[in-house]
C-alpha cells in the first residue's frame, strides 16, 4: 500500500455501531475504551435496543462528559436484537467503514487504527480483529474460552461481529442476516439477549466471499471480550447455536456441519449393530472422530493449553450434544412446516467455515 492510500485510508470516517441491550456497566467499560481510539477520524452510534435498566440516563451522561466525542444513541422500541439493531446503525452511519464491537467488549487505543491498515486494496472487504477471552471464572467459561479467536495475519476464515470492520457501500448491499430462531424470554418476560455465539456475521461472510471480495485477519487489532458465563447461559447458548446454524444451513443451502457431523453419523450408525455385531465399528469410528476433531479445535485453533482441554472436555461433550440437539430439531421444523425464511441456496457451493462452538 502506498503513502496516498495510507493517508486516505488515516483520514477516512470509521462509525462504530454498538448494539446493547441491558449491559450498563460493561457499556460504560466499552464506551471508555473507544473513546481513547488513536484514529483520527471515526463517530461512535450506540443502538440502546430497548434496554429496561439505568442505560438510556447512562448514555445521556456519557454524551454530556464527551462532547468533543462524534456520539450519537439511538433506542429501539420494543427489542429487536442484535443484527436488527446493528443494520439500523449502519443505515444511520455516515462513515464509509463500519467497525463493529459488542458492548462487551474493550479495544485498545490503536484498536481501530490497526483495523484500517488492513484495507490494502479495494477488494478487501472486510478486516477481523483478534478476540481475547476473560479469565476464566468458571468451568462454563474456561469451556466456551477462546471461540472467538482467529488465526491470522492473513485470509479470515470467518467474521466475529465483536471485532470487525466493513466497507458501509457493501454493507448497505449485504446487511446482517435477520433470520434467527425467537429468542426465549425471561421468567419476567423480557427477551434474554445474554446469549452470544449465534452465528449472527456467517451470512454476511458467505454474501462477501461468493462476491469475490478478500476478508482479511489483522491479529494485532485486539478487544477483550468480556463475556462471562453462567450454567443458564452455557445450556441456552449450545440450544440457540444449534437452532441458528441449522436456519443458516436451510437458508443458504449450505452442506451439514462439520462440527456436528461426526455425532450426527454416530447415531445414525448405531441401528447397524442390530444387523451384524461387527458393525459396532461404525459407530465408535464416527465417535472416535468427533472426540479427536474437538480436541485438535480446542488445541490448535482456540489455543487452550493441555491442561485446560482435559478440564473442559467433559463440559465441552455435554455442549456438543445439547447444541446437536438444537441444530436436529430446528432443521426438521425448517423442512417440516412452512417459514417465513426467504432462501438463498445458490450460495450452497460455498462452504462456511465451521463455528468453533
Amino acid at each position: 500500500m502506498n503513502q496516498a492510500q495510507e493517508e486516505t485510508l488515516e483520514q477516512a470516517r470509521v462509525s462504530i455501531v454498538v448494539p446493547t441491550y441491558n449491559r450498563r456497566d460493561a457499556l460504560e467499560r466499552c464506551l471508555d475504551s473507544l473513546a481513547r481510539q488513536t484514529h483520527s477520524n471515526y463517530e461512535i452510534i450506540v443502538i440502546d435496543d430497548g434496554s429496561t435498566d439505568d442505560t438510556p440516563q447512562f448514555l445521556e451522561r456519557f454524551a454530556a462528559a464527551h462532547s468533543d466525542l462524534n456520539f450519537r444513541r439511538l433506542r429501539n422500541e420494543p427489542n429487536l436484537g442484535a443484527n436488527p439493531s446493528r443494520n439500523r446503525g449502519i443505515h444511520e452511519a455516515t462513515g464509509s467503514f463500519i467497525a463493529l464491537v459488542d458492548n462487551d467488549c474493550v479495544a485498545e487505543p490503536d484498536w481501530l487504527e490497526k483495523l484500517m491498515r488492513g484495507f490494502t486494496s479495494p477488494r478487501v472487504a472486510a478486516v477481523v480483529g483478534r478476540v481475547h477471552s476473560p479469565k476464566p471464572r468458571n468451568i462454563y467459561d474456561l469451556t466456551l474460552k477462546g471461540t472467538q479467536r482467529l488465526p491470522g495475519p492473513g485470509p479470515a476464515p470467518r467474521l466475529v461481529s465483536c471485532n470487525l470492520c466493513v466497507r458501509r457501500d457493501l454493507l448497505l448491499t449485504h446487511l446482517f442476516d435477520e433470520d434467527r430462531a425467537t429468542p426465549a424470554p425471561k421468567r419476567d418476560g423480557i427477551v434474554d439477549e445474554t446469549v452470544s455465539g449465534r452465528g449472527d456475521e456467517e451470512g454476511l461472510y458467505l454474501m462477501l466471499r461468493a462476491a469475490g471480495y478478500e476478508q482479511l485477519v489483522v491479529a494485532d487489532a485486539i478487544v477483550l471480550h468480556e463475556h462471562h458465563h453462567t450454567r443458564r447461559s452455557f445450556f441456552k447458548q449450545a440450544f440457540r447455536g444449534g437452532r441458528s446454524a441449522a436456519r443458516l444451513v436451510y437458508k443458504y443451502g449450505l452442506p451439514p456441519r462439520l462440527d456436528m457431523l461426526p455425532f450426527m453419523l454416530t447415531y445414525l450408525s448405531l441401528p447397524l449393530i442390530l444387523l451384524h455385531g461387527w458393525l459396532a465399528w461404525a459407530p465408535v469410528l464416527f465417535f472416535a472422530a468427533a472426540l479427536a476433531a474437538i480436541t485438535y479445535n480446542d488445541l490448535a485453533r482456540k489455543g487452550k493449553t493441555i491442561v485446560e482441554t482435559l478440564l473442559s472436555f467433559p463440559m465441552l461433550l455435554v455442549y456438543y450434544h445439547v447444541r446437536l440437539v438444537g441444530y436436529v430439531g430446528e432443521s426438521l421444523k425448517l423442512r417440516l412446516r412452512p417459514n417465513s425464511i426467504e432462501r438463498n441456496p445458490s450460495l450452497g457451493r460455498i462452504k462456511a467455515s465451521d463455528n468453533r462452538l
